[in-house]
């Protein structure tokens, strides 16, 4: 019977990444500041890693890595491999450091957006060798984790609907 509640949880999260996906593939359909739209399924993938631990945040985030692949035009395989990361370094932590509540999942939703941006611009403008490294860090990356992180207590509590209700109880 536990099977079933970890299968049917599972489930729950695979619909959740084809929303959220859908959303942020679908044009105008969430808001933009200046221009910049969030990366919301980094979020999820957070969330799904400090609820689950490092196997299952790594292979969700690895599924939203390639999803996210699919969807962008830069370096392939980029997103799969630093959201596998992210995924297996949150679940570490949420399993052997910190003890999670909105706060701390807040907190480290919101420094791993900011490394996750980090990462991002290193290897799209600096190891690419581009011109406006500055104003695209200031008027891109910094505004979109920014509006990322803005967006952390939305998917917690969404998340932790899912883990915390579909949950086998003895």
């Amino acid at each position: 019977m536990k099977i079933a509640y970890k299968c049917a949880r599972f489930f729950a999260y695979i619909i959740e990444i084809l929303i959220v996906y859908i959303l942020e593939q679908t044009p105008n359909l969430i808001f933009e500041i200046y221009g910049v739209r969030p990366t919301i399924l980094v979020l999820v993938a957070v969330m799904i890693a400090l609820f689950e631990g490092h196997t299952v945040g790594a292979v969700f985030g690895f599924f939203i890595g390639l999803l996210l692949d699919i969807g962008a035009a830069g370096n392939m395989g980029f997103y799969s491999i630093a959201i596998t990361c992210l995924g297996f370094l949150v679940g570490n932590i949420a399993q052997k450091i910190i003890k999670f509540n909105l706060i701390t999942s807040v907190a480290i939703a919101s420094v791993f957006v900011f490394a996750f941006y980090a990462v991002h611009f290193l290897f799209e403008f600096l190891f690419c060798g581009y011109v406006d490294r500055l104003y695209s860090l200031v008027n891109h990356y910094l505004i979109a984790a920014l509006y990322t992180a803005a967006l952390a207590p939305f998917i917690y509590f969404f998340t932790k609907g899912f883990a915390v209700n579909i949950k086998y109880e003895d």
